[in-house]
């Protein structure tokens, strides 16, 4: 029985950021322009901005790493809490630009929408407080670790191209494919980065899901869904989930494997046909 729910425990916050995420872009598509959320970054579809946004990515990457390599040089385990507490501020300030979209519209007309982005709001100040004195507890972390990885994913899915989106992803998912190999192969105890990804994960029973894996999901979500309806992205998530079982049945008795590539490989697939149709 327990191994039934860890699979279900592991499958469970995934659906869940996919359900939350086309809810919140189709809020988006009702309400405004989905255009009024783009964040200034490279647009279009040529290779020099696939390159651009790539960069930003990778350079973000960098700046965490040093991060992890610095908390172990002073021998003091701050930088999960220094990245959480980030990743909070960003998927905060996103929330109240989500919800700063709404102010032109009557009240009248959907007055819970204030009730939520307020809630939302409040519980990612709320969230950083706890973290500053490090008493987050974990029911709250793994609602805030689905609610604001959606949110961050459905920036980015908006902001960036379709072309850029799956370069990244992509990208992603070989550098989570590189680093499971690299730990299979090269088991090191108590390295920084392993604890490190793991207090940056939804936890189960079982294994954790990393906040990245959610944020991607949540990005390729939106991004099927912006560009090509509810049905592309629908089917999307469809694959998604059967990738992710299928990785999570691979995986039965190993302590790593990477989340990403499968089930983001498959979840490209209605994007790129529908591409294809398109062009």
């Amino acid at each position: 029985m327990r191994k039934y729910l860890g699979k279900i425990g592991f499958i469970l916050p995934i659906l869940i950021t996919a359900i939350f995420t086309i809810f919140m872009a189709q809020l988006c598509l009702f309400s405004f322009n989905s255009e009024e959320l783009r964040l200034p970054l490279p647009s279009g579809e040529g290779i020099s901005t696939i390159i651009a946004n790539l960069f930003l990515f990778v350079s973000t990457a960098v700046v965490a790493i040093s991060l992890i390599l610095l908390s172990k040089k002073l021998k003091r385990d701050f930088a999960p809490n220094i990245f959480i507490t980030i990743y909070l501020i960003v998927g905060t300030v996103f929330v109240l630009l989500f919800g700063k979209q709404f102010f032109n519209i009557p009240a009248n007309t959907i007055p819970i929408i204030y009730l939520i982005f307020g809630g939302l709001a409040y519980f990612g100040f709320y969230s950083i407080y706890l973290i500053l004195v490090d008493v987050l507890p974990e029911r709250l972390k793994n609602f805030i670790f689905i609610v604001y990885s959606s949110i961050i994913g459905i920036y980015l899915g908006i902001s960036f191209p379709t072309t850029s989106t799956i370069a990244v992803i992509l990208a992603l998912s070989f550098v989570d494919l590189f680093w499971v190999y690299h730990k299979l192969k090269n088991p090191v105890t108590n390295d920084p980065l392993e604890k490190f990804m793991v207090i940056v994960a939804y936890p189960n029973t079982t294994w954790g899901i990393g906040l990245g894996d959610l944020t991607c999901f949540a990005m390729l979500t939106t991004c099927a869904f912006i560009n090509f309806g509810v049905f592309t992205s629908l089917a999307s998530i469809i694959l998604i989930l059967l990738g992710s079982i299928y990785s999570m049945k691979s995986a039965e008795g190993q302590m790593y494997f990477p989340g990403l590539p499968l089930s983001t490989g498959l979840g490209i697939i209605p994007i790129l046909l529908q591409a294809v149709m398109i062009v």
